[in-house]
Parts: C-alpha cells; structure tokens; sequence
C-alpha cells in the first residue's frame, strides 16, 4: 500500500520528516503532498533531514495571515487533495495535529476511501473552544481516522471513546527524534537576563486589547532582561494592524526576529533564561530540554513539562511578576535521555502491515 505523508506547515514537516525518514530507510512506499498553508519554504527542512522523496506541492506556499485568505484557500485545497488522492487505490493517508490541512487531508482521504492515520492524536484540552479552532479539529479528525499513533498513554485512553480506531502508543513524540537527528543544543552558550517569547495563537494575537497587554509585558520586562521576540507573519501583522508595533521598535532592549529555522530558534531559545510561548511543539521541545517555559495560556492539551520545567500563566501582568522575582529559576529541570524512538514505532507498524508480519 502507499503511504501519502500531507504536510501544511513547518512545525507539521518538523515532526513528520523522522517518520518519513524511517519508511523510507525501510523501503516502504511514500508519497510527500504539501498543501502550502504557510509561505514557509520547507526546502532546507527536507535538506536537513535528508528526505529522498520529492514533495508534491499542491499550491505556491502563501501565508494565510486573514480570516479571508484561509476561507478562499480552504475550498481550494480541498478539491486539489480530493484530485490528488483519487490516482491511488487503497491507501494510508498520514495526517498530523491539529491544523486545517490535518482536516481537509482527513476530509478528503475518507471520501477517497483511504485508510487515515493521525500522527500526534489523542492530545484534548477538554475545553472545545480553547484552544480554538485547534480543538474542534482534533474532535472532528478523531471521528474519522482507522489509527492513531498517541504519544502517551493518557492520550490512548482519550481515544478509547473510539472503538473502531486502532490504537498505537509511540512512547513519546516524534519532535524527539527530530530535536535528536539535527542535534539541536549542542555547544550552547548562556546569555543571562535574557528571555526568548513566541506567540501566534488566535486568542492572543486577534483580540487588540488582548495583544496590547502582551506588548506592555514585553516592554516591562526589557527594563532587566533582553527580549528575543521572534515573529510570526501573522503575529507580526496583528501589531500593525493595531498600531502597536511602533512600541516594540522603540523599545532598547528588544530585539524583534522574524521567523527562522527551527534549529536555529531553537538554539537561540536554549541560550536564554526563560522561553514565554503559547505554542505546543515548544511545550514538547523545551520539556525535552528541561528549559524554563512559561506558556501563555489557560490550558494545554500536552502534559510536556507542566509542573516540571513549564508552567501555565494565562494573564500577561502574572507572567511579568514571575520573570522579575526570578521564579523560572525553580522550573530548571534535567534533560530526557530518549530509550526509544517513537518515529520507529510507526514504522515498525506499517513496516509489518507491509510484509505481513
């Protein structure tokens, strides 16, 4: 059988690409489709992992940082994966997370009558519109997958509500393999009083006083600490477009990136003394590293770190209060030394499928 990897963003190749690589070590047959939800480039990503399978771009990649932009892109997409996944017969048809590609791919594979595999599944935060509209989609794609590859054992009895999903425990997240591949954190030198922050999320950045608080925070803590504020183009519009990047710019102290690679975001984040985010694969990452991480955020679907190296602050005014008392101090933890590779647990299982094991 095929089995079609369908890639939107950078953070999904991120933690597919040590998937890939496994099935493509082991002989299986892989088809790579991006659906270019992002206007990131995926070329030095597939580069870095040396992914031999040439990708099937269904669209130049463009960022989708409107409402608009995302409802004209979503019909689109979904007749030119529909298109796509009618030249194969019988299928897997691998799907990651939670973002509109996992859904339209699942939407499009089950109409197809392929078989759908959710990579990264059983992950809930239990509250259906936070974080919105990630959660409505896991809901969604959990409905309609044959198998899910849960990364822990509280996410495989989220999903035993489904009886007819085959459950598949990968021991952890594939993000591991891929932090381990590239050697992220090597020969990583310290910057004190420094702080590294991350943010995209819809309830952050489209709600202008929401966003206004967020700036204050920023601009409050650059009175003691340097400020890496990487940007993402939709993070980045938002303060535009509400008149509060002038602020950030006038601000000494911070200093304002724009997005780059993920092995290089990384490794500036490790030099810093805490990481403020509201991303989920950060949450996974720095857990990874025993990293001080505060997420901005009332809840979170991953149990990574929380209580360890990572705590939940929901309101900008507390999180200011913790980085200027030195309490991230208290969330330095040890690294993870990884037993098993959960990227060869889903080959593994496909891997007996294929030869009948």
């Amino acid at each position: 059988m095929n089995n079609i990897f369908i890639i939107g963003t950078r953070a999904q190749l991120i933690k597919v690409a040590p998937v890939i690589k496994e099935f493509e070590k082991n002989n299986l047959p892989v088809i790579f489709i991006m659906t270019g939800q992002h206007n990131d480039t995926m070329s030095d990503l597939i580069q870095e992992f040396g992914i031999q399978t040439s990708p099937l771009s269904l669209i130049k990649n463009k960022e989708h940082a409107s409402i608009i932009a995302l409802l004209l892109w979503i019909p689109n997409i979904l007749m030119l994966l529909i298109k796509s996944l009618k030249k194969f017969s019988n299928a897997y048809v691998l799907v990651h997370g939670d973002t509109l590609t996992t859904l339209l791919s699942t939407f499009a594979a089950k109409l197809c009558n392929h078989k759908v595999v959710h990579l990264e599944s059983g992950l809930t935060s239990n509250h259906l519109f936070n974080p919105f509209p990630e959660e409505i989609i896991r809901r969604i794609v959990f409905r309609l997958i044959n198998i899910a590859c849960c990364p822990n054992e509280i996410d495989i009895k989220n999903m035993a509500k489904y009886p007819k999903v085959k459950l598949i425990n990968t021991q952890g997240n594939t993000i591991l393999d891929s932090i381990q591949y590239l050697k992220i954190g090597e020969d990583i030198v310290k910057e004190n009083n420094s702080l590294l922050i991350s943010i995209h999320r819809f309830q952050n950045i489209y709600n202008k006083e929401r966003l206004n608080e967020i700036k204050n925070m920023l601009i409050n803590l650059s009175t003691k600490y340097k400020i890496y504020f990487v940007l993402h183009p939709a993070t980045l519009k938002k303060l535009k477009g509400y008149d509060l990047f002038k602020d950030l710019e006038k601000a000494e102290n911070i200093e304002l990136l724009p997005r780059m690679t993920y092995k290089n975001f990384l490794n500036l984040a490790l030099t810093t003394n805490c990481v403020i985010t509201d991303g989920g694969s950060n949450q996974e990452e720095l857990a990874f590293f025993g990293h001080p991480t505060i997420i901005l955020r009332d809840t979170t679907e991953r149990s990574d770190g929380i209580g360890i190296n990572a705590k939940l602050i929901g309101y900008p005014d507390e999180i200011s209060q913790f980085i200027m008392n030195k309490k991230y101090i208290e969330l330095k933890s040890n690294s993870t030394n990884l037993a098993i590779s959960p990227s060869k647990i889903i080959k593994d299982y496909f891997y007996h499928q294929e030869h009948h094991i």
